[in-house]
């Protein structure tokens, strides 16, 4: 799952490097000589981001394991480590960590946003929501809080909220493709593809070199009908990331709407290459030889780093 990471930037320069580089070699003594608790974590938290930006995950956690030691008081040094196991992909670790910050300041706004995501990706929305909830009554700008709130109801099963929450999102920042991305699937599900398109086509203008947007665009003019439209929208998905399964399914599933039965069977061995996983669609479609209703596919999380 990708992640907002909060705080300092990760990518730093071959300058930096090797400034950290040096910091890295003299930070124990350094650290040592640090007259109070906190100072000390707080040390311990700035080399921890170093090691993040050098790719070192493990040694990124180690020192925040010294920085909690040294003051288990740190909201920030609880919080730091759970973003940290977050990367990891250690869930429970991540949580107990996120509920810890939280236990000491119940005003982090940031470990709200984390702990609702995982939450979220453990299918428990009713805390995915509170979390986000909370966050949004902390800080009502927030435009993660609001689409992530959005995202979560609508997996539990409620578009029309989510729609609400989109729209607040967007008011907030009226350039995020994301969210007019997560709107769009949204308004799919309600069976209004007329405007999923019209924000499918905002999200093409805003980030045209996203193939997901083409392809969920094509699944929208596929709903409608369109069936040559949207096999011309899987085409541009396809060149821009071929290794991406679902456009060549549904380019598939659209040719054998076209009675083309070797371009589809084409379209679908190149999937199933692809993604093994998709098998038993594809022999459904091959024993009945027709189309099959397919929901718009979605960025996964890489649509939340926008």
């Amino acid at each position: 799952m990708s992640i907002l990471i909060f705080g300092r930037a990760s990518r730093i320069s071959a300058t930096a490097c090797a400034l950290l580089s040096a910091f890295i070699l003299t930070a124990p003594t350094r650290i040592s000589a640090q007259t109070t608790r906190a100072e000390t974590a707080a040390s311990y938290i700035e080399r921890s981001r170093a090691w993040m930006a050098r790719g070192e995950l493990m040694r990124a956690i180690s020192d925040l394991d010294l920085a909690i030691a040294s003051d288990p008081n740190s909201p920030a040094a609880w919080f730091n480590r759970g973003m940290m196991h977050t990367l990891n992909h250690n869930t429970e670790a991540a949580l107990s960590d996120f509920d810890r910050a939280l236990q000491l300041n119940e005003r982090y706004v940031e470990a709200y946003l984390y702990r609702a995501e995982l939450r979220r990706t453990r299918r428990d929305f009713d805390g995915a929501i509170s979390d986000n909830t909370r966050a949004i009554a902390l800080n009502p700008a927030s435009v993660t809080a609001w689409r992530n709130r959005g995202i979560a109801r609508r997996d539990q099963g409620q578009p029309e909220l989510a729609l609400d929450d989109f729209n607040h999102a967007l008011r907030l920042d009226p350039q995020a493709a994301v969210i007019y991305h997560h709107r769009a699937a949204t308004l799919c599900l309600l069976g209004r593809f007329d405007e999923a398109l019209a924000d499918f086509d905002t999200v093409i203008r805003l980030t045209p070199q996203v193939a997901e947007a083409w392809n969920n665009r094509g699944v929208a003019r596929h709903q409608r009908g369109d069936v040559t439209g949207a096999i011309s929208d899987y085409d541009e998905a396809i060149i821009l990331k071929p290794q991406l399964a679902r456009a060549w399914l549904n380019r598939g599933i659209a040719r054998l709407e076209q009675q083309q039965p070797v371009a589809a069977e084409t379209d679908f061995a190149e999937c199933l290459r692809l993604d093994p996983k998709l098998q038993p669609v594809i022999a459904q479609l091959r024993r009945e030889n027709k189309s099959a209703t397919v929901k718009s596919p979605w960025l996964n999380e890489s649509n939340r780093k926008a």
